[in-house]
C-alpha cells in the first residue's frame, strides 16, 4: 500500500498511513480473537467489560450505571440494554442506591463472580498470545506510546466518539468537479 501510494503521490509524507493502517488491521485481528474467546463462554466483549469492571471494583462488586458507562466509554443507552441482558442471565442485579433515593447500583451476583473468575485466565492467556510477537520490553514500549497518543486524544475529547459506522454516501458526488477549460 505504501509503495503504491508512493508511486502515485510520492510528494506526500506517507508515514501516518503506515501507522494508522497497521493500527486498524491489528485492531481487526485483536477484536476477532477476543470476541471468539469470549463467545466460548457465551459473552460479548461489551458484557465481559461490564462484568470485569464490577469484579475489579472489589467487594461488594457494585457500581452505579454512570460509573460503568463512564469507565467503559459507552453511551448510557447502550449500557442500559447490556445491563438488562446481564440481569436476565442472572449475572448482575440492580438495586436501589441507599445514598441516593433516585439512583440504582449494579452488583455482580455470585454466578457473575464465578463466571468472571472462570473467564479471566482464558481471556488473559488469549491477550498474552496476541502480543507474543513482541518481547516484554517491546510490549511496555508500545503501551507507553499508545498511552501518550490516547492522552492527546482524551485531552481534546475525554470520551471517544461512537464506534458505530454511519452510512456515508460518496462525497465526490456532492462536490462539483471543475470541467476542463474549453478552447
Amino acid at each position: 500500500m505504501l509503495t503504491e501510494w508512493g508511486e502515485v503521490r510520492g510528494d506526500q509524507d506517507l508515514t501516518p498511513v503506515g501507522v494508522i493502517a497497521r493500527l486498524g488491521r491489528a485492531t481487526a485481528y485483536i477484536d476477532a480473537a477476543i470476541n471468539a474467546r469470549l463467545d466460548e463462554f457465551g459473552l460479548s466483549r461489551g458484557s465481559w467489560d461490564v462484568l470485569a469492571s464490577l469484579r475489579r471494583s472489589g467487594l461488594p462488586y457494585r457500581l452505579s450505571p454512570t460509573q460503568l458507562y463512564q469507565a467503559l466509554m459507552r453511551t448510557s443507552g447502550a449500557m442500559t440494554h447490556r445491563l438488562s441482558r446481564l440481569e436476565r442471565a442472572g449475572l448482575i442485579t440492580r438495586l436501589p442506591d441507599p445514598e441516593d433515593g433516585r439512583g440504582m447500583l449494579v452488583e455482580l451476583t455470585p454466578a457473575g463472580v464465578q463466571l468472571v473468575d472462570e473467564v479471566a485466565p482464558a481471556h488473559l492467556s488469549n491477550e498474552r498470545s496476541l502480543l507474543a510477537a513482541l518481547s516484554a520490553e517491546e510490549q511496555n514500549h508500545l503501551a507507553d506510546l499508545l498511552r501518550k497518543m490516547l492522552a492527546a486524544f482524551e485531552h481534546e475529547q475525554p470520551t471517544p466518539p461512537s464506534s458505530r459506522r454511519r452510512k456515508r454516501h460518496c462525497r465526490s458526488t456532492e462536490r462539483e468537479v471543475p470541467k476542463p477549460e474549453q478552447t
